[in-house]
């Protein structure tokens, strides 16, 4: 009853070809809704295009960075059916050099977890605008937003950034679109891979939980903010970190 409005309707999917995007697609099959899958790697969409062969949903996929404001509105062009919910998943999780004259991470952190993600919020809105019903948008935090990852300060601060972000487009795009954002914790997907083989048990001793999280536990949540079980739920921040983060 509750993902009656995807069905038939196009799911934006940002980064889908990640482990979280790929769990969120298969939690999309199941609802029956169309799909525009972007990501920068041809590979990977091109294995998710057939795995998606026999699909009978309608599913576009753009291999694209997002890098500019025409190339987001060029991949939401692609849109198979009416735009319903964007789910902003793309993203970039690179160390911060020692050097400080280097401002490369920094611009390379805010380009691609944070300045895409505006422009691709305004485009959905501005291209979803005749459509009926209530619309939905997710950003994806971070656990670093909340508690600051030293070694990746400038991926901490674009994080962060997406917060603000999702408070202001909540009130700006009031009532015709509900924007929210989550806050996942460590996930087994391959970003926090190197994180994971570094230092797993220290990380895993401050999770109340003892565990990292699962990609399906997180596609779980941003199925419940695309659909209609959180009509009355925008402006919002939820932490998935099995416990780290308390408030």
């Amino acid at each position: 009853m509750f993902y009656e409005s995807l069905k038939s309707n196009t799911v934006v999917v940002t980064g889908g070809a990640g482990g979280i995007g790929v769990e969120l697609i298969t939690m999309l099959r199941r609802a029956e809704a169309d799909m525009l899958i972007i990501d920068p790697d041809t590979e990977q969409l091109q294995k998710l295009e057939r795995d998606l062969s026999r699909y009978t949903g309608k599913v576009a996929f753009v291999t694209s960075k997002l890098d500019t404001v025409a190339e987001c509105r060029k991949a939401l062009s692609k849109a198979p059916s009416d735009l319903v919910a964007l789910v902003h998943l793309a993203g970039v999780f690179e160390p911060d050099p020692d050097n400080v004259d280097d401002t490369s991470n920094w611009d390379n952190a805010m380009a691609n977890n944070l300045t895409n993600a505006k422009d691709m919020c305004l485009l959905f809105a501005e291209a979803s605008q005749n459509a009926s019903g209530t619309r939905k948008i997710v950003l994806i935090s971070s656990l670093a937003a909340n508690r600051g990852s030293f070694d990746h300060y400038s991926y901490t601060a674009a994080k962060a950034g997406l917060i603000g972000l999702t408070r202001a487009f909540s009130r700006r795009f009031a009532p015709d679109i509900l924007v929210n954002a989550v806050a996942p914790g460590i996930i087994m997907t391959r970003m926090p891979a190197r994180v994971i083989a570094d230092r797993a048990e220290k990380v895993k001793a401050e999770i109340p939980l003892k565990r990292f999280g699962q990609p399906s536990e997180v596609a779980a949540v941003l199925m419940f903010l695309i659909s209609d079980a959180s009509s009355y739920v925008t402006g919002q921040l939820i932490n998935i970190d099995g416990g780290t983060i308390h408030s």
